[in-house]
């Protein structure tokens, strides 16, 4: 199947990494992704890459253990994180994704910032406001994406969005986005105005 922008011609998931010491060398271009363990960040990055079952979607909240790194047009990364604020894991485990998260974002020298990936129906909490602070404080650029867009009725998301952009408009350097990984609405807007443009930066 096609990618789900024309900036993105090939995608080939390259590895999982479960320690520090096994990251692949730096690319020019790394983007992370990060949310809530059943946000739906999975099924994004499927809508982005444009295919169904790319990305593996867990009905385990938490599912995923390590960063999962995707190599895109053969010259970046796009990185999968862990989900976070997944109560039920055990401490031990939590602790060890916090190092290998926060491990990979200080010391990533090509990362251009991390996609923080919201549930427009719940808005932003302290716990995704940490996420905002934590990147800026490392002087990593954040750009949030409300999710699960399809869930809602039009007034009700422009409700959400407008509380939640009292609390992010003095922190980001862009709008949130809004879209629907199930549909695919505002996914090639997020593609052209944030992703696309640092791509092509690799061809100019």
């Amino acid at each position: 199947m096609e990618p789900g922008s024309s900036c993105i011609k090939d995608v080939e998931f390259v590895t999982s990494v479960y320690s520090l010491k096994e990251l692949p060398a730096e690319l020019p271009v790394e983007i992370a992704f990060a949310g809530r363990s059943n946000v739906g960040k999975s099924s994004l990055l499927n809508a982005i890459f444009g295919r169904r079952k790319y990305v593996k979607v867990s009905s385990r909240p938490g599912f995923t253990q390590s960063l999962n790194f995707f190599l895109i047009n053969r010259q970046a990364y796009f990185v999968d994180l862990p989900g976070y604020g997944y109560a039920k894991a055990p401490r031990k485990v939590i602790q060890k994704w916090q190092k290998l998260i926060e491990g990979y974002l200080e010391e990533r020298s090509t990362l251009k910032g991390v996609v923080c990936i919201f549930d427009i129906r719940r808005g932003v909490d302290e716990l995704d406001m940490g996420l905002i602070n934590y990147l800026q404080s490392i002087k990593v650029t954040p750009w949030v994406v409300f999710n699960k867009a399809d869930k809602l009725s039009s007034n009700k998301i422009r409700a959400n969005l407008e509380r939640a952009r009292l609390l992010l408009l003095p922190e980001l350097s862009l709008p949130p986005f809004v879209v629907s990984a199930k549909t695919k609405k505002g996914v090639s807007q997020f593609l052209e105005q944030v992703i696309c443009p640092l791509l092509e930066e690799l061809n100019s």
